[in-house]
């Protein structure tokens, strides 16, 4: 026993070690878009046409504020596209007022899902075909934009020769358990996605962010447009992935002084939101579900009972990969603009919050055979009969 606790020490401690060292050379690597382009950047004397991609399911609570801050931008050459996608609330009233009141606003409405499609994924590709930019932006509903952030984002595009660009954005949460949480997941998926290699060009790691995927039409073309990842509920991701394993260039940079969503309203709603996305994120593979459980569990939980268990360069140690642990959290939070220092004290029930809801969302998966998405269900044979990946079209 003494022998089993001291190797999880080391592993603790030397896994917590590598992913701070990680953490900061990634924070060098990710650029800050706010900082890395003025306000009034130059786009030269054609600017391209900008259509802005906005789906909507029952979103009347966001989505005027939303596309309103989109209608604030002074970016000179833009189209908003807004896909009612079935909604049974107020949302296609909203989008028709808006659409009446300034003329670069079309409304597209869909009032039938067809087979081989997730809701979203659909309205996207229906979006893209009735846009006419040569770039296009993919966002949702709920995310406000600074009025410059549109002509930072293709003068960095533009500047940097990229076909593609998504940009991470200010998580806005409510109360302390949620935000806890959020900060977490935020550590969490950067730890477990490296974004940052994204921007390696000799990297075929790829990232796409829902609030944010701004490319060019060419590349989404030649990617195969969302037919090609029709059935992803991590459609966001997997977008970013295809077209950086097809060889086009594309960078992930931080905006959370440019950008804000506020994701969830609730701790259980955000565990809850989780069930459609997460064993897709993990590739459907019960082999990464049990790792990363294993793997959250025996470095960022096990070492706070451990400190009960041991004593001399052990429990040392043990302290070791803790302080680790919470440097690593707060440089992550940083990054996406949470001020997360009093979300430190509970940073293990965080994790073992986490851990519940990756392997809640799993089981329901599989236990119910599939995913309910926006009142439909997809089977899980569906679902995993798409990769999305170029190497396994």
């Amino acid at each position: 026993m003494p022998l089993l606790l001291s190797a999880m020490a080391v592993i603790a401690f030397g896994a917590s070690l590598l992913k701070l060292v990680e953490g900061i050379y990634a924070s060098r690597q990710v650029p800050d878009l706010a900082a890395e382009v003025p306000p009034d950047a130059d786009l030269g004397p054609n600017p391209p046409l900008l259509s802005v991609i906005v789906p909507a399911c029952n979103e009347e609570r966001s989505i005027e504020t939303a596309v309103r801050s989109l209608l604030r931008q002074d970016y000179p050459r833009l189209e908003l596209v807004l896909v009612n996608d079935r909604s049974v609330d107020a949302t296609p009233a909203i989008m028709d007022r808006l659409a009446n009141e300034f003329p670069q606003v079309k409304v597209i409405q869909i009032h039938h899902l067809p087979n081989g499609w997730l809701g979203k994924n659909h309205a996207l590709w229906t979006g893209a075909r009735h846009s006419s930019g040569d770039l296009l932006l993919f966002t949702d509903a709920d995310v406000h934009f600074d009025p410059t952030a549109l002509r930072r984002a293709v003068a960095f595009l533009q500047h940097r020769r990229l076909d593609h660009l998504t940009l991470a954005p200010h998580m806005a949460t409510k109360g302390y358990w949620l935000t806890a949480w959020v900060g977490f997941f935020l550590m969490a998926f950067l730890a477990y996605k490296n974004p940052y290699r994204t921007n390696n060009p000799k990297s075929k790691a790829g990232m796409g962010i829902g609030a944010f995927n701004l490319l060019r039409r060419t590349a989404y073309e030649g990617m195969g447009t969302h037919e090609a990842i029709s059935l992803r509920p991590d459609d966001d991701l997997r977008l970013g992935q295809r077209l950086k394993r097809m060889g086009y260039a594309s960078n992930v940079a931080m905006a959370p002084d440019l950008l804000s969503v506020e994701w969830y309203t609730s701790l259980w709603e955000a565990i809850r939101g989780l069930e459609k996305n997460t064993f897709a994120g993990l590739e459907y593979s019960l082999f990464q579900v049990g790792f990363s459980i294993i793997g959250l569990l025996m470095i960022m939980v096990w070492p706070y009972i451990a400190l009960f268990l041991t004593g001399g360069w052990v429990f040392w140690l043990y302290v070791g990969a803790i302080l680790l642990q919470l440097a690593i959290y707060l440089v992550a939070n940083q990054l996406m603009g949470l001020r997360s220092v009093g979300l430190a004290l509970v940073y293990p029930v965080s994790a073992l919050l986490f851990a519940f809801t990756v392997a809640r969302a799993s089981y329901l998966t599989l236990i119910q055979g599939g995913i309910t998405w926006r009142g439909t269900f997809y089977p899980l044979a569906q679902l995993r009969s798409q990769s999305g990946l170029p190497e396994e079209d």
